[in-house]
């Protein structure tokens, strides 16, 4: 075996035992972990019947479910079937991490970011939980790799339309960074405008091609065009409205007894997101299976803390030595986070969302601790001794 496998090995064995070793010993606590979710649910009605093909069985995206449910289907239904799939895929995420840093940022970046990802208590806890969180962390983490690296081939743009697909239909919320990323094609994909905009038209044909099944399949259950699922009109209807032959009439005139709900602002969200440390309460989300939070949580905040907070200075560092190094990969992982943090402030946020692209904040964190080491290293060189 290769030194390259054996730390592959190694990385992957590390976030899975840990990530099992989190639901052994807090598993029994439901105040800790939460043992039933929607998905959960869902994934083990599926496994009785095949119902869930021709009928309206769920308004959320497929992605997850469809993939606990064929592990229900393999190792039978139970929490712990949930917990292993999530190991997994936090394990593969970590070897991404690796993967990233070595071949684009540095050696010694990509293996101490494994090792940070592999070592978060928050990640441990939401591979806890039967819920898509971990498949999006890992398709986010896959995806950024993909676009990260130079292209070379054509059937790159096939291959990013694909995992795009499978990230919409996990996380529709992604189809608003659509447009985003069809512009980081036409222009940063090659330095020639013809190959650049056969690109942006391969990636387009492809990605409509794997959106087909299921949009057809929604069309038969729902009479209606539904891209991906009913959720994913939350994210639709501005283009739904263009297309809409006439406008649609005020909520206040056909639903008079609707109560205005006023939801935190775009500064807000972002707070929310950026945030390392918190001292109000939380609802938590039944749905993910989220605990609500007390106004300070001591757990809660040593791991955002240590786990977060620590890498927030250094990933503004990064960022400037991207931007200003036009360095490729950190910049198109800043982007990343970037796109996604602005996408949440609009939509809603809270320091949970930021699960997503963790993973491409410690790398960019990193970059900029290599970046300022190197920049000591290069001045101690240049100073004269006496």
């Amino acid at each position: 075996m290769t030194p390259d496998r054996r730390t592959l090995l190694a990385l992957f064995a590390l976030a899975f035992g840990l990530r099992v070793l989190y639901a052994v010993v807090f598993g029994d606590d439901p105040n800790v972990v939460a043992h039933d979710s929607y998905g959960y649910r869902i994934a083990a009605r599926m496994v009785e019947s095949w119902e869930w093909i021709t009928t309206p069985f769920s308004p959320t995206a497929p992605g997850y479910r469809m993939l606990l449910a064929l592990a229900f289907k393999l190792f039978g239904v139970s929490w712990w079937t949930a917990v292993m799939l999530n190991a997994v895929l936090g394990a593969i995420t970590t070897l991404f991490l690796y993967r990233i840093g070595e071949r684009l940022l540095g050696k010694r970046v990509g293996l101490i970011a494994a090792l940070w990802l592999g070592l978060s208590v928050n990640h441990w806890y939401f591979a806890s939980l039967a819920a898509r969180d971990v498949l999006v962390t890992f398709l986010v983490t896959w995806l950024a790799y993909a676009l990260a690296r130079p292209f070379y081939r054509m059937r790159t743009a096939t291959w990013i339309a694909f995992l795009c697909a499978l990230l919409f239909h996990t996380e529709p919320m992604f189809l608003v960074l659509l447009p985003l990323l069809i512009v980081f094609l036409a222009v940063g994909s090659t330095h020639h405008r013809v190959l650049s905009a056969q690109y942006v038209f391969l990636f387009m044909a492809a990605l409509f091609v794997f959106f087909l099944p299921w949009t057809i399949r929604n069309f038969v259950v729902y009479r209606d065009v539904v891209p991906v699922a009913l959720e994913a009109q939350r994210y639709t209807a501005p283009v739904a409205r263009i297309l809409r032959d006439a406008p649609p009439e005020p909520a206040a005139t056909t639903h008079p007894e609707a109560t205005v709900i006023r939801r935190p602002g775009f500064f807000a969200n972002e707070r929310e997101f950026w945030r390392v440390a918190r001292f109000a309460a939380s609802p938590g989300d039944p749905a993910r299976g989220v605990r609500p939070e007390p106004a300070w949580s001591l757990r809660h905040n040593a791991a955002g803390i240590l786990n977060y907070g620590v890498l927030l200075p250094f990933f503004v560092a990064g960022s400037i030595f991207a931007v200003k190094r036009r360095h490729r990969a950190a910049l198109v992982l800043l982007s990343t986070v970037l796109g996604y943090a602005v996408l949440r402030g609009f939509i809603g946020a809270s320091d949970y969302s930021r699960l997503y692209v963790e993973p491409l904040i410690i790398l960019v964190a990193l970059y900029g601790v290599k970046e300022l080491l190197e920049k000591r290293r290069t001045a101690g060189e240049a100073t004269p001794t006496a």
